[in-house]
């Protein structure tokens, strides 16, 4: 991936349906030398459900609503993710640039955990197995092999998918907060796991880093990473077009409801 120009973008929050939208609409216009990572925050806590992960007899949404809580379903895959408290990032490229999608996803970790350790933190890649297939539960409540930990607890959360000729990755790096509202919002009895399986920076630096700061370590990291420079811009105008109707897909109740 090194061999593409890529641009960093630090977005203004917007909602759930419209990050995903912005996601979404990146992979579908990429250009085939280009790369972008775009680092965004959101403007309500939301509930972001894998693509295939099961929703509507699982989740209480009306508590959800309740408790000020947006839902939404990605184009990715995995469980479950509470954004909140975090940074989150979307690596987005070309298929052919990037190469298998599991070198790909590791190299993407790779770079998050230099620069989370840039911070201070003891940031480390997991050992391990893949993550098994959806379920319902936090993505937070297990670690899988490749992603990032700190004291051997998971400190980012990170899902995959190729749109057309392009791969997304994208995922959560925990500021602060906790992941613990996925479980209260289930209907089910939850998956055994430890109160410890997650990890946020104040734990592990002894404060809140900024999200600004966050933004800028993530982006030198994966930078140092995929050994190239990043130049700062802003969203392309082809990918700002195609939002609108993808947006609208992510607000839709068909998809977010979807089996």
């Amino acid at each position: 991936m090194a061999r593409l120009r890529w641009t960093v973008v630090f977005d203004p929050p917007r909602d759930g349906a419209a990050n995903m939208g912005v996601d979404h609409a990146l992979a579908e216009t990429v250009e085939p030398d280009a790369g972008w990572l775009r680092l965004y925050r959101w403007v309500r806590p939301t509930l972001s459900l894998g693509r295939n992960e099961p929703a509507a007899d699982v989740y209480d949404f009306a508590r959800a609503e309740g408790m000020g809580i947006d839902v939404v379903r990605r184009p990715t895959g995995g469980r479950g993710v509470l954004h909140d408290a975090e940074l989150t990032y979307a690596v987005v490229a070309p298929v052919a640039a990037a190469g298998r999608l599991r070198a790909a996803y590791a190299a993407v970790h790779a770079g998050l955990a230099t620069g989370l350790r840039l911070l201070g933190a003891d940031a480390r890649l997991a050992v391990g197995a893949a993550a098994g297939p959806p379920r319902a539960g936090a993505c937070f409540d297990a670690t899988a092999g490749g992603e990032v930990v700190a004291g051997g607890r998971k400190l980012t959360g990170s899902a995959q998918a190729r749109i057309g000729r392009a791969l997304l990755q994208h995922g959560s790096v925990l500021i602060d907060g906790s992941q613990n509202i996925v479980g209260e919002l289930s209907r089910q009895p939850a998956v055994a796991s430890t109160p410890s399986a997650s990890t946020t920076l104040r734990e592990q630096l002894g404060r809140a880093p900024s999200w600004e700061e966050v933004a800028t370590a993530v982006a030198e990291g994966l930078s140092a990473e995929l050994g190239t420079g990043m130049v700062g811009g802003e969203l392309p105008q082809p990918a700002m077009r195609r939002m609108g109707s993808l947006e609208r897909h992510y607000r839709s109740r068909e998809w977010t409801l979807r089996r």
